[in-house]
This record gives C-alpha cells, structure tokens and sequence, in this order.
C-alpha cells in the first residue's frame, strides 16, 4: 500500500513538472491580457485633479509667452534708443564740423579781401626813367629784375606782420569785450542782491537781543521753530525744564545727614514752536518743555560690604507755555503736569509693601513775570493755582528770584543767583536754592558750572514734606 501511495505522489510530480516547463501562457492569463491593455476610467477626483494640472501647464505656458514677448519688447526699445542715440551723436558731430568749416572759411576770405598795406605799393615809374637817354632797351630790363626782387620780399613781410598785428588787435579786443561784459555781469548781481535785501523783511531771531537803538519799523514775522527764548528758563528753579547734572556729598534729612551722596540729574529741554514778532520789543510765542527728574543714592552697604548705586525717585514733567514781550518786560503763562514715582531700589530696600498716598501728582497753572536789566541783574515773580481737589493737594504755590549774568559775549561769564519757592502744601516753608559760579559758550544757551546749595522742602518725590539741606557741584545747560 506505501508503495502504490508512493508511486502515484511521484507521477504526479513529475506531470507537474512537464507541464511547467511548455512554452506559452495559461489560460487564465490569456484571458486577462486583453482587459489589461483597455484603458481603466477615471474616477471624478482623478478627473478634476487631471484637469487642474492641464489648466496650471496651460496658465505656465501663457506665462512664459508672455514673458518672453516682453523680453523682445524690451531689447526693441533698447535698440531703438541706441540707434537714437548714434543718430543724435553723429548729426552733432556734423554740425560741429560744419561750423569748423565755416569759421575757417571766413577766416580764409577775411585773409584774402585784406587790401595790401601802402608801403608795399612798388614806385615803377623812377628806375624806368634813367636809362631812356642813352642806353638801349636791352641793358634796361637786365636791372630791373634784381631791383624788384627785394621789394617783393618786402612787400610779403609787410603784409604778414600787418596781418599778425591785425591778429593781435581782434585778441585784445575780444578780451576787452569779455572783461567789460563780466564787470556789467557782477554789477547786475550786486544790484539785484541790495534790491533783494530792501525789500525782504527783517527777521528777528530772538527779540530780547535788541537793544534800544534798533530800529522800530520792523515788519510783522511770523516764525516756526525759531531760535532763543523771550522767556529765558530760570535756571535754579528745581523743576525747570533743562539739562543738569549734580553731584551732592553734603545731604541732611530732617536733620540727620546721609551717610552717602546723592546723585540728581535731569533731560529736559524747552523749546518754543510759534513765535510772532510785531516789533523789536513785542513779541508773543508758544512753547513745549518736556523733563524728567531722576535722583539716585550712593552709598556703603555695611551687610554685603560694599557699594551700591540705587535709584531713589523719578518724576516726569509736560507743560505748554504761552510766552509775551512787551519792551524789557516778559511774561510766562504756563499749564504742565507733575507726576512723581518712587524707584524699585527705594521700595524694596525700605520694605515698601503697601500703597502710599502720592500728593505729586497734580496740574498746575502760573503765570510769571520777569525783567532783565542792562547791567545783567534780572528778577521774576509768580503765583500758581492748582488744578485738583485740596483733599489731593492745597491750592496756591508762589515763586520769587534774582539771577545775575555778566553782560559779556566773552567767555566764561560770571553767574548767580536765588530761587525761592512756596507751596501751600508744604506750609509755605521756603524751598531756598542758591549758586555762583562761570557759564562758556554762547549766553543763555552755553553751559554753567556752579557751587550750589539748597535748604528747604524736598523738591523731588512724594515725600516733599521732609526738610532737606545739601551742597555740591552741578552742570547745567539748555540745548535749545
């Protein structure tokens, strides 16, 4: 039985094997042959995306067409303006020759219609004379030819130098005519400059410059921007708008000094933006001034050992000043805001937790008056009121002050001065702040260095209620 079983496995195998190794294809293959080389149909998706890619070709190649019409179009235009070009240069160039050849020309027809001069004119008549007594015609012209040989030399040099000093005389006449017509030329520029200065208007930089001998008749100008002060900024009131920088060793606080110095300084500038002058001494304009106030500490830490640089306090000021000259006298009209914001070094070191009452933080409108003498010395005087409720902050402030500057163009020029200020706030302690020392460069917009010193309530940060004393050095300076 195993080896029937056998038998038969084996001739199977083997039929299997004869039937795989015949050429040609199944009959399932032959079948399917033919519907693979139909064409499958495609889906709606498969159909659209086959049209978006025809329609993105299509879209390239218009594109491309486009750009390359262009690109014919533009070297067209290039050819075109160089043919214009060529065209321009050559009938330049033959315009030019063709006046060459007419200045040439007449050059050569002046040099031939010139009439010989009179000393070359021959005189045949005297040598033909002598020989007609005696001597025959044939010893007669034998002479003649060497004798008028050297007056035909003569008459050529004649000619020539008549044509060079003819020369001459044309050069030294064209150079005369070139002299006279840039002396007429320089004479009419020189005319038309004073006619020009007459009539323009005289325009006045900054009206406190005049002096009483100027004169009066001064047409009205109207000025944007300009230059100087009718207003000159006070220069030792704490919270004017200018640029300073001091250095104060000496501090004392209710009393008590600091062990450190205090290092104030401020950025600010005024500047005056409409300025309208009716006449040497009457003037008006409007002004902007911007500030901020910024004092830091300086002093020894005994925990950590060692020095330390922290900021105290910084306030910001805004105002809008309307400014009037009336002869030697200047008024200031003034509305600004004060605001005061303890620094981040001061909290944390004091241990600041909680909200603080900040009574600088208000709007206040002054007017100042102001008079300067001719002898340097000027004195001002105020009143302000202001612009919130009294539980905030009380109503009136008050300022008064003399300042003294060398009248002299020259530096350095000697300086000083007082300011006293009052504040209803403050009880009307007096905020007192004294210097003397040089201002260089030009006045009022140079640079002052001053010896200087302050008693009175603390003019910077909330905590003006403190008395304050310091002394020190400090630079001041206004950049407009």
């Amino acid at each position: 039985m195993k080896k029937a079983l056998f038998v038969f496995i084996f001739s199977n195998l083997l039929s299997l094997l004869a039937l795989g190794q015949q050429p040609g294809s199944t009959p399932a293959q032959t079948a399917t042959r033919p519907a693979a080389s139909q064409p499958r149909p495609l889906t709606p998706e498969e159909q659209r995306e086959k049209e978006k890619r025809e329609r993105a070709a299509e879209k390239e190649r218009q594109l491309r067409a486009k750009w390359a019409q262009e690109q014919r179009d533009y070297q067209a235009k290039q050819a075109q303006k160089e043919r214009d070009r060529l065209a321009k240069k050559a009938e330049k160039e033959r315009r030019r020759q063709e006046q060459e050849a007419q200045k040439s020309a007449s050059r050569t027809a002046k040099v031939t219609t010139t009439p010989p001069p009179a000393t070359a004119t021959p005189e045949p008549a005297q040598p033909q004379a002598q020989p007609a007594e005696t001597q025959p015609t044939e010893t007669a012209v034998t002479p003649a030819a060497p004798r008028t040989e050297p007056k035909e030399r003569s008459s050529d040099a004649d000619r020539q130098n008549q044509r060079e000093q003819e020369r001459v005389a044309r050069q030294a006449q064209k150079e005369q005519e070139r002299l006279a017509r840039e002396t007429e030329a320089r004479e009419a520029r020189e005319r038309k400059k004073q006619q020009k200065a007459a009539e323009a208007p005289t325009v006045i930089s900054n009206p406190r410059q005049l002096g009483p001998d100027t004169v009066a008749s001064v047409r009205v100008t109207k000025e944007f921007l300009p230059k100087g002060h009718l207003f000159e900024p006070i220069l030792l009131d704490p919270l004017e708008a200018q640029a300073f920088i001091s250095v104060l060793p000496g501090y004392w606080m209710d009393g008590n000094r600091y062990k450190g110095s205090i290092v104030p300084f401020e950025f600010g500038f005024i500047k005056p933006i409409y300025r309208r002058t009716l006449a040497p001494d009457r003037a008006n304009e409007w002004v902007l001034d911007v500030a901020s106030y910024t004092q830091f500490e300086v002093y020894y830490d005994t925990d950590k050992n060692r020095q330390r640089r922290q900021l105290v306090n910084n306030d910001y000021k805004l105002s809008f000043i309307y400014n009037l000259l009336r002869g030697k006298n200047t008024w200031r009209f003034r509305l600004y805001h004060l605001s005061s914001h303890l620094g981040d070094d001061f909290i944390i070191r004091n241990r600041i937790t909680t909200y603080t009452t900040n009574p600088v933080n208000y709007e206040l409108l002054d007017a100042t008056y102001s008079r300067t003498s001719t002898s340097g010395w000027r004195t001002y005087g105020g009143i302000g009121f202001v612009l919130r409720k009294s539980s905030e902050r009380k109503l009136l402030s008050a300022q008064i002050g003399t300042y003294y500057r060398k009248p002299a163009t020259q530096s350095p020029r000697l300086v000083g001065g007082v300011d006293v200020k009052f504040w209803q706030q403050t009880d009307f302690r007096p905020g007192i702040h004294a210097g003397l020392g040089l201002e260089v460069g030009r006045p009022a917009s140079g640079i002052t260095f001053l010896l200087e010193g302050y008693s009175g309530f603390r003019p910077y940060s909330q905590y003006e209620d403190q008395q304050t004393t310091w002394l020190g050095i400090g630079m001041y300076m206004n950049p407009f």
